[in-house]
């Protein structure tokens, strides 16, 4: 369990962070965003009341009066160049810093921007466009005009209270300005950082607690395959694990509850195997010990001594088989069996191993005949294709009664090799055909042991073809006989 509560601690640690970026990144695109979308839309206005003010013709009249009516926290000055000097004109004689270049700019008929700082040092945001004097002998008011240092130049008399001066402007052109505080974005933008800095650490707060709560519930179920799976121990592979979701953890789950039978099955198989291997090796055990008992009771003959040793000689005999055969299936379950690959021409293989098989068939009256043997080179090891074709034949001739016959053949189709071992004997039952090539599976129990079989042989023909990437199958009709089919992959 320590596992998993490593793992949902690194999950809601993982969460968390990423959620922390996001939350971050989110707040700082909002922020940036209104920002841009507040100075855009004091831009958009700015340039809506220099279209406005532009189409009064007699603009400069009405700022030199003192009678221009501007908006709250608005500021208007009209420039213009006389005689090679830049003069403005402001309501109220206000002053505010505008660059000479971006005057120019303006009155080469290109709109510009620019964000200063004024009064107390507050942010204005200027606007600078081109403005056309319609009657260049225009009648100013009696406040006098600013030039360069503040001061407009004057033409004529200067100006006496109670009198009105007249004041000519020998232009057609003038940049027209107009600027208004960025005060109230900045406050809004404020507002909006605290908000942010409020609301980000308190949703990363309840996101967490969310979290924690939506990572117990998504463990849930990582948790009970893992009480499931200490639950199950080598003497109980009977559980499952539960399948309640047909998400990537009910496919896990499914995976293991598959694992876990082939655990079983294989355990199973495992207790059968050493209680087979033991029955087998207890049979000749026994009958050695009763046959040396008996004999050392009393003193007996030399006849009798030969007998008992003949009979202790034969099951050591049997013995020896089967164990050796356990040896020889351990080694492959193990992939410890050493197999030399050679190239082999079956026919004349299968030839020379019915050679010397066929005293063993004249021994019980049987025939052994040989079928068409097609000439195919196979890639494998000679010594474990020989025990493959003794076990086969071994098993005909156990099985088939005195007069029978056991046919071999061997032809290519496609590209395999495929050998057939048939024979007249007693044959198998269909419910027993699954299971004829498992290990110490009997037909007839009885019967195997009377002949000498351990029920191993068909077991290790299986697994020679299987290591040389064939396959054997079987056919069989009760009181007509078997066939039995090897097919191995052609070689080069």
């Amino acid at each position: 369990m320590n596992f998993i509560n490593t793992i949902r601690f690194k999950f809601n640690l993982w969460y968390l962070s990423i959620l922390s970026l996001l939350l971050i990144f989110l707040g700082c695109g909002i922020y940036f965003a209104l920002s841009e979308t507040l100075h855009q839309s004091l831009d958009d206005s700015l340039k809506a009341r220099g279209k406005q003010l532009a189409e009064f013709h007699g603009i400069i009249s009405i700022i030199a009066s003192g009678t221009f009516e501007e908006e709250a926290g608005e500021l208007v000055s009209i420039y213009f160049y006389e005689n090679g000097e830049l003069h403005h004109i402001s309501h109220k004689g206000h002053e505010f810093p505008v660059r000479k270049k971006m005057i120019d700019q303006a009155l080469a008929g290109n709109n510009a921007f620019s964000t200063v700082h004024y009064q107390k040092n507050e942010g204005l945001r200027i606007y600078a466009t081109h403005y056309t004097i319609a009657d260049p002998a225009i009648k100013l008011g009696r406040r006098p005009a600013i030039k360069n240092d503040g001061q407009l130049k004057k033409r004529g008399q200067n100006s006496s209270k109670g009198t009105q001066d007249t004041w000519k402007v020998g232009v057609d052109s003038a940049a027209l300005v107009i600027a208004r505080p960025i005060k109230s974005i900045g406050t809004a933008l404020d507002q909006l950082l605290y908000i942010l800095l409020a609301a980000i650490p308190l949703t990363i707060a309840i996101s967490g607690i969310g979290g924690v709560f939506l990572s117990r519930k998504a463990f849930n179920p990582v948790e009970e395959i893992t009480r499931t799976a200490l639950d199950i121990g080598e003497h109980d592979l009977s559980r499952r694990i539960p399948v309640e979701t047909n998400d990537e953890l009910g496919h896990l789950s499914e995976v293991l509850n598959g694992m876990i039978g082939r655990i079983e099955r294989a355990f199973q198989r495992q207790k059968e195997f050493t209680a087979d291997a033991s029955h087998e090796l207890r049979a000749p055990l026994a009958v050695i010990r009763a046959e040396a008992t008996l004999t050392l009771e009393k003193e007996r003959d030399s006849a009798e001594y030969r007998k008992s040793l003949e009979m202790i000689a034969l099951e050591s005999d049997k013995m020896s088989v089967v164990i050796n055969q356990l040896l020889t299936l351990a080694r492959a379950d193990a992939g410890k069996d050493s197999l030399k690959f050679e190239s082999i021409h079956m026919a004349e293989f299968i030839t020379s191993v019915c050679d010397d098989i066929e005293v063993l068939c004249r021994e019980k009256g049987l025939i052994l005949e040989l079928c068409s043997l097609d000439n195919v080179l196979v890639h494998g090891d000679r010594e474990s294709l020989r025990r493959l074709l003794v076990n086969l034949l071994g098993n005909a001739i156990k099985y088939t009664n005195s007069g029978g016959v056991i046919y071999v053949g061997l032809e290519q189709i496609e590209d395999s090799a495929v050998i057939s071992v048939r024979d007249t004997g007693i044959g198998i039952p269909p419910e027993d055909l699954p299971y004829v090539f498992e290990r110490f599976y009997r037909v007839d129990k009885a019967r195997s042991r009377h002949v000498g079989g351990s029920g191993l042989g068909l077991s290790i023909c299986k697994q020679i073809a299987a290591a040389h990437n064939g396959e054997i199958e079987v056919e069989s009709c009760l009181g007509i006989g078997s066939n039995f089919y090897v097919r191995i992959p052609v070689g080069e």
